[in-house]
């Protein structure tokens, strides 16, 4: 079905409204643009999509500069949203429409009819996919009842509610103790290794009022995008696909809510809600030569149960201009994806091996409440490297931070590309902490040697 389309040449009008990035400003400037609600850029059309539109057609429309997207609110759409880009004057726009809940995006594969499964010999369920890629996470009954436990093999299905995904078939298999899958649980989500919404080489573009989820990839991913804004989106129940096996066998798996890939510049993340992804809820990171993330606002954004909060390494050209402000970073490791690390490591910051200066990097006015492991993980030094202010650390007994003391330069490996087959890391040299390296206790005293051994502060601290 084609979507209804509206009045050619008329403003735009979305609810909470869309920053736009003219070309030609300051840094400073482009700051200050993207925390403002600016006026509607003229629209060449605005389309109204409901339910009977697939994504396939949705990723079909050639917009031009200034058209709009709208998804009606209380409707699901099945498979990834590919964006468009505008210009700087005229960015496109996707968001919402109607009454209700927010519009969802979900590359899932729906397996909750009886009939999609079916016994094997060794007493295994199996379901087909078709799928010609990885399937990361089995989510059930829309995360109510968790999720099924990922395994390397078949012959590793040996507890209740494991599943293995077979490359060679495109068949999922499942231990269900307690029967047919699709009677066990009401729905049963089958998630997909890609990004719910794919936005490499994006620029000018604005989201606003999206939930995205069950892709075991990304929520929002894609690298080399320039102006971007997503705001008042919600991504859960995100991650899980294999990116790459290690030396050591192990599963290195994706995904984060709202990643920032390669270079990004100019891109404002801001109201967002993101919960229960197997990495990071944002993040920003590059190991591209030449790569470049400037101006990047992360901005009363609210995320629990990742491993990660925030996530942040840059070992490309340069980093500048990167504000983490009045976010509320909770329960960091509490998520789906806790249990099946091989490598659990929860806090709200993890800034891994970062190589160049950063500039204009401030975390400002932020909660950090609770954690599996610790609040803050800092590999390198970052004296004079970014501010801290006006944020509440909050610990249950976790440290407040623990840093490694690696320095900027010099490095023979990097984190966290170790054991990788590529770069022949070596993970204890990475995992060691160098001369100066500590855990900062939960403790005042604790948190007083943290502000100063940083310079950073004023913060608050509080032991629940």
């Amino acid at each position: 079905m084609k979507p209804k389309t509206e009045n050619p040449g008329a403003a735009v009008v979305i609810e909470g409204g869309i920053a736009k990035f003219p070309a030609g400003r300051t840094p400073d400037e482009a700051r200050a643009e993207a925390e403002a609600a600016y006026g509607r850029a003229p629209s060449d059309r605005v389309y109204r999509i409901d339910e009977g539109t697939s994504l396939d057609e949705v990723n079909a429309l050639e917009l031009a500069p200034g058209s709009t997207v709208l998804f009606k609110r209380g409707g699901v759409w099945r498979g990834q949203l590919r964006v468009r880009s505008g210009t700087p004057d005229h960015p496109i726009a996707y968001g919402a429409w109607g009454e209700g809940p927010a519009p969802v995006i979900q590359p899932s594969l729906d397996r909750s009819a009886p009939g999609d499964w079916r016994i094997e010999p060794d007493g295994l369920w199996r379901a087909e996919t078709g799928a010609a890629t990885d399937i990361g996470n089995v989510v059930l009954d829309h995360g109510d009842a968790g999720c099924l436990f990922k395994r390397g093999s078949r012959a590793a299905l040996l507890r209740d509610r494991d599943f293995w995904f077979d490359p060679a078939t495109g068949g999922v298999l499942v231990r269900s103790d307690a029967g047919d899958p699709a009677t066990r649980w009401r729905s049963v989500e089958l998630a997909r290794k890609v990004h719910c919404v794919d936005e490499a080489a994006a620029h000018d573009v604005a989201y606003e009022g999206l939930a995205v989820r069950y892709g075991a990839a990304h929520g929002f991913g894609g690298g080399g995008v320039k102006r971007i804004a997503i705001r008042g989106c919600e991504a859960s129940w995100i991650g899980g696909g294999v990116l790459y096996v290690d030396d050591l066998g192990n599963n290195v798996r994706y995904g984060n809510g709202i990643e920032l890939w390669g270079s990004a510049e100019d891109v404002l993340v801001e109201n967002c809600r993101i919960r229960q992804c197997f990495d990071a809820g944002l993040t920003s990171q590059s190991s591209e030569p030449g790569s470049v993330q400037r101006n990047l606002l992360w901005k009363g954004n609210e995320v629990s149960d990742c491993e990660y909060s925030f996530e942040f390494w840059m070992q490309g050209e340069a980093a500048e201009g990167i504000r983490l402000e009045g976010n509320v970073f909770r329960d960091a490791g509490g998520g789906w994806g806790r249990e099946q690390r091989w490598n659990p490591s929860a806090a709200h910051l993890r800034f891994q091996d970062t190589t160049v200066p950063t500039p204009g990097f401030s975390v400002v006015g932020n909660r950090f409440s609770r954690a599996a492991d610790c609040l803050a993980r800092l590999f390198n030094d970052w004296r004079g490297e970014a501010l801290f202010r006006g944020n509440v650390w909050e610990s249950a007994g976790e440290p407040v931070c623990v840093w490694h003391a690696r320095p900027r330069a010099g490095l023979r490996f990097l984190c966290p590309d170790y054991l990788d087959r590529n770069h022949r890391d070596d993970r204890a040299e990475i995992e060691s902490q160098g001369p100066g390296g500590r855990d900062f206790a939960a403790t005042p005293e604790g948190f007083r040697a943290f502000e100063e051994a940083f310079a950073f502060g004023p913060d608050e601290f509080r032991r629940l």
